[in-house]
């Protein structure tokens, strides 16, 4: 059940024991800390190994670079509609449609407790965008947290 998408299930359908298992998983992530991390290595460095790992121990969403390309590209949604295009004349997704699906990503509520970059940013212009698209979530995820009490 961790990590689905939204979809309605009837719950009588659903094992017990499944039913337990995501119960105490959101128990166990309530009670960690916000952690946002970002893999950085040369390809091959086990980014990709350690992520989910990672994810498990901490409950945090794992957004990698091409693993969201290429969902992105499958929704045929205007961000995947450009990426597609470039993919099939053999080029690179620009660094703004690159950034732009990254950013939609960190901000879905599964992100809210914390993430893993993995392959991203893998230019310097990605970097530079991100840092905004970062520093943005940071102020919003401190202010929701204190904006509560």
């Amino acid at each position: 059940m961790a990590g689905s998408s939204a979809v309605a299930v009837n719950l009588e359908d659903v094992p017990s024991v499944d039913l337990m298992t995501e119960l105490l998983r959101r128990t166990n992530c309530s009670t960690k800390a916000d952690k946002r991390l970002i893999l950085i290595g040369p390809p091959g460095s086990r980014k990709g190994t350690q992520s989910p790992i990672i994810k498990d121990d901490y409950y945090l969403c794992h957004v990698a670079t091409g693993d969201m390309l290429r969902a992105v590209v499958s929704t045929k949604i205007p961000l995947g509609v450009k990426a597609k295009e470039a993919m099939d004349k053999g080029k690179l997704v620009s660094d703004d449609l690159v950034v732009g699906i990254i950013g939609e990503a960190m901000n879905k509520p599964s992100c809210q407790k914390g993430f893993i970059l993995g392959g991203f940013p893998r230019t310097v212009v990605q970097s530079k965008k991100s840092v905004c698209i970062l520093w943005h979530l940071c102020i919003c995820y401190s202010r929701y947290a204190t904006d509560d009490g």
